[in-house]
């Protein structure tokens, strides 16, 4: 299968069958495989420097379902409130990553800079763990010509590149991607421990480390879910002759690395995502063909990061024939992987995993909410920067004996020094796109100008929105229309703020009419049916309103917008039905019984429309149409002294109050002599 050369792990594992704790040349591997701190400090600054104008950056997108919306993270006790996400929301099935934010929250509310913090730590201590593995892959197992300094400085130019790279700029700026960057500490550091297992005194605690890390990053991000697939192909490529070896030796660690997928099975059936699956009119053919679209590009922004987006919206209907060059180059390469697997196994470990990492999220199973997003390249763009820096440092070692003795000497030196301005070059890349994200305006605007799509669309109207450009709001939504007909609901909502309400009207109709569940209709059917009745067409708003009620019968403000629409029309019967229903719903509802003060009224029965005025006069005596109303019912009783008391404080409480005023004047023309009848 593999070449048939037997690794020194290998080694290791027959000698531990043998009844030996540690092998004989373990001090001698500690020494190779020790790296001094200035490494990891130079390692830290580097980091952390292109990311210090990434911490003010606002919550953006989904973080206001996950951080500021979210309950469950605004106490630490009981413990199983914040152990308990939300559901479809980021954080659903990910309970780790909601008690991080409860953390958060429980130091500093809702301070956006702690949060961008614990995301660059992650991300900081998950590239310290990366350097140490490769640097442990390239001086253990397989014997090499390289020295330790050597090996040293080709680990920490394959995770410098990766860890300054733009592409993974979101796991610091959007805050809710601390799943990918929680979930991706956890992973590597299933591995580092798996590693470290192979030759450590105490492999059990180790081994034991690694099983606690591959739960806890299930329970933070799904991806996670392959790790003990790495490890495995990890000891058979670094550390065994053949899977035989590796399962004889380790078959504990892989066994209960395994059983760690029970939990995230067990989350997953309990708190599934709608999300997730192909019940929701994605089918695994058209998915697969976005994915090939998809990792293409990722590949291309590894080499050149020059448009980075932030939201690259829902999957399209493809046919083979408009991404066949995306899924023949995809296959190749899977292909190729393969075969390097078989043949040059290390580089293999490297491209195969990059798949393996991928899968999750970029295979066949839909995410019908997202087709892309540059954050699922979060560890898999590891194993392509260290395949590219190992790569070319094995490339200089063959060509090296063949060269000029001034160009060998001459050629590391120069590899080095480019390795570290690409390391420069990207560093500054991710300030600049840090600065994308320091207003929602900026990061919408970047997105909709580099991938133009519908719901980007949406997201960057309602920026524009909010800094009173409505126009422009508008002009985004129009065109987000064609592509993303939920933008209707959205449009129908800025033309009301711009008072263009018949648009607004067919706007949200045509939404109604085309969204098929019941629950997305309803902002839309609330806003039709108060610009319907805001504007005169009672009896379409009473429409509305019914559909609303059909659906909770236990909304107040439902029925009373009910009881007004159908009042409106005169059909007062069923009007008062509804205000009778909203006033058992809520007993303190002013709104209500003021309504049905009036309907009763109007039906003529002024007794009974004077308790329900009076009881709304009780809950708020300063509503002036109440006074109104219980004026009107005194008067028609006789009672126009107590009329005309009502009738002047509705008008002391409301000056521009018409009605009251005719009212008032009508009762004290009665008083006084012959008059026409109250109201």
């Amino acid at each position: 299968m593999y070449n048939s050369r037997v690794t020194r792990g290998y080694t290791i594992a027959r000698r531990q069958r043998q009844g030996s704790d540690r092998p004989a040349d373990s001090k001698a591997a500690d020494t190779t495989t020790r790296i001094g701190w200035r490494w990891f400090a130079l390692l830290s600054v580097v980091v952390v420097v292109p990311y210090l104008n990434a911490l003010d950056s606002p919550f953006i997108w989904d973080d206001s379902n996950a951080i500021v919306n979210n309950p469950t993270i605004r106490s630490l006790w009981p413990l199983w409130q914040p152990l308990q996400p939300p559901a479809e929301t980021p954080v659903a099935s990910r309970p780790l990553v909601n008690l991080s934010f409860a953390l958060n929250y429980s130091l500093h509310g809702l301070d956006v800079r702690g949060y961008h913090l614990v995301n660059l730590g992650l991300h900081l201590l998950t590239a310290c763990l990366l350097f140490a593995i490769v640097h442990r892959a390239l001086t253990t197992g397989l014997s090499t010509a390289r020295s330790r300094v050597q090996s040293t400085l080709i680990a920490l130019l394959s995770t410098l590149v990766w860890a300054v790279h733009p592409m993974l700029s979101e796991v610091v700026n959007y805050s809710t991607q601390r799943s990918d960057a929680l979930g991706g500490f956890l992973l590597v550091v299933t591995l580092f421990a798996a590693q470290r297992a192979l030759e450590a005194k105490h492999r059990m605690r180790w081994q034991a480390i690694a099983v606690i890390a591959s739960v806890c990053g299930m329970l933070s991000k799904e991806f996670v879910a392959v790790a003990p697939v790495i490890v495995l192909l990890y000891d058979r490529v670094f550390a065994f002759g053949s899977f035989r070896e590796a399962f004889t030796a380790r078959k504990n660690l892989y066994v209960a690395l395994a059983a760690t997928w029970i939990p995230l099975g067990a989350i997953l059936a309990l708190r599934p995502h709608s999300t997730i699956g192909f019940t929701r009119g994605v089918g695994a053919w058209t998915y697969a063909l976005n994915q090939a679209e998809m990792i293409v590009h990722y590949l291309r922004l590894a080499v050149w990061p020059d448009a980075l987006i932030l939201d690259y919206g829902l999957p399209r209907s493809l046919s083979l024939g408009m991404v066949w060059t995306s899924v023949v180059s995809i296959a190749s390469l899977v292909a190729v992987s393969l075969i390097a697997l078989f043949r040059w196994p290390r580089a293999g470990f490297l491209c195969v995993v990059f798949f393996i990492l991928l899968a999750p999220a970029s295979s066949v199973v839909p995410i019908t909410t997202e087709v892309g997003a540059e954050r699922r390249m979060y560890l898999a763009l590891a194993a392509l920067t260290t395949l590219v820096i190992v790569g070319g440092a094995s490339a200089i070692d063959r060509v090296r004996p063949n060269l000029p003795r001034r160009l060998a000497t001459v050629l590391p030196a120069a590899a080095t020094a480019f390795a570290f301005a690409c390391v420069g070059i990207l560093g500054v890349l991710t300030i600049r796109r840090n600065d994308e994200f320091a207003t929602p305006l900026t990061a919408w605007r970047s997105s909709v100008e580099r991938w133009p799509q519908g719901r980007a669309r949406i997201s960057y109207a309602a920026v524009l929105a909010n800094t009173g450009d409505h126009k422009s709001a508008i002009d985004q939504l129009q065109m987000a229309v064609g592509e993303f007909p939920k933008a209707r609901s959205t449009l129908g909502r800025e033309l009301v703020a711009l008072g263009r309400h018949d648009e607004a009207a067919r706007e949200l109709s045509a939404f109604i009419a085309a969204e098929p569940r019941a629950e997305d209709q309803l902002p839309a059917r609330i806003l039709l049916a108060s610009v319907l009745l805001a504007h005169g067409d009672a009896a379409d708003a009473a429409e509305q309103y019914r559909e609303l009620v059909r659906h909770d019968p236990n909304r107040v403000g439902w029925q009373i917008g009910l009881g007004r629409s159908l009042a409106l029309t005169g059909r007062f019967d069923e009007a008062q039905a509804a205000y009778r229903q909203a006033v058992t719903i809520e007993p303190r509802a002013v709104e209500a019984h003021a309504g049905l003060a009036a309907v009763m009224l109007e039906m003529g029965n002024p007794g009974e429309a004077a308790v329900h005025a009076e009881a709304a006069l009780a809950l708020d005596p300063r509503d002036a149409p109440s006074h109104n109303i219980l004026g009107a019912a005194l008067a028609t009783q006789g009672r126009l002294e107590q009329a005309i008391v009502h009738f002047r404080q509705a008008i002391a409480l409301d000056s521009t109050y018409t009605e009251a005023r005719n009212n008032l004047a009508r009762a004290e023309q009665q008083l006084v002599g012959p008059s026409n009848t109250s109201r």
